[in-house]
């Protein structure tokens, strides 16, 4: 069942078309890594699949409940504890209990490794738990698919794998998640498809092995030779 269908979407930013046509079907379940060089669109087309920007052409189809989405630069509430910027929204927007929604932050702050960090405010930990944080606060509205954003991009090398191991974790468990990434380890390893994108376009829309192993496409070869 596809749970987003994108039907020859084009999006402009100030005439300048930076979405082209683009088609797309995600299943339940899946694991799609979007990459390619920057500028290329991925970002943009990741906003437009939860209406963070609205789209000039096409049709965007969304048949789930909730789509969560964990940016670049986490986005914390820097005068909040870890545990309360987990669980503000849940209680603000869902409307839980706030004994209740503890429960809830306490155990997803569990599930991605940072339960004794959430009395601690984000100033006070590293980056890459910062990150981990961030994907702990979008799980707690109980989305149906996950959107990240090149989560590991702002982080130091070695806080780069624990916000991975995460979304391995997530993967594991049948997540559906679009993963715009420059991690090309993650991509071939975790994904069941990738997306290759270059101005705007999709240029390849295949399974990890045939993409870095065999692509058919020669801009395809020109940038996994200067990434690998």
């Amino acid at each position: 069942m596809n749970v987003i269908t994108v039907k020859n979407v084009s999006k402009l930013f100030n005439g300048v078309k930076v979405l082209k046509n683009i088609n797309l079907e995600v299943k339940k379940g899946e694991v799609i890594s979007i990459i390619g060089p920057s500028g290329s669109g991925k970002s943009t087309l990741l906003r437009c699949l939860n209406g963070l920007e609205k789209i000039d052409e096409g049709i965007v189809e969304v048949r789930c409940n909730k789509i969560g989405m964990v940016f670049q630069n986490f986005n914390l509430f820097p005068h909040k504890t870890v545990l309360e910027n987990v669980i503000e929204a849940p209680i603000i927007v869902n409307k839980i209990k706030k004994r209740k929604a503890i429960k809830l932050g306490e155990e997803l702050l569990n599930r991605v490794g940072l339960l004794d960090k959430k009395d601690l405010y984000p100033s006070q930990i590293s980056g890459g738990q910062k990150q981990r944080v961030a994907i702990a606060r979008s799980l707690a509205m109980n989305p149906d698919v996950m959107l990240f954003d090149e989560p590991t991009s702002a982080l130091d090398p070695e806080l780069v794998k624990e916000v991975l191991r995460v979304m391995k974790d997530l993967a594991k468990d049948n997540m559906t998640m679009i993963v715009v990434t420059h991690e090309m380890g993650f991509a071939r390893e975790v994904s069941d498809r990738v997306i290759f994108m270059d101005k705007g376009e999709i240029l390849e829309d295949t399974v990890p092995q045939k993409l870095f192993l065999n692509p058919e496409n020669s801009r395809v070869k020109l940038f996994l030779q200067k990434v690998l």
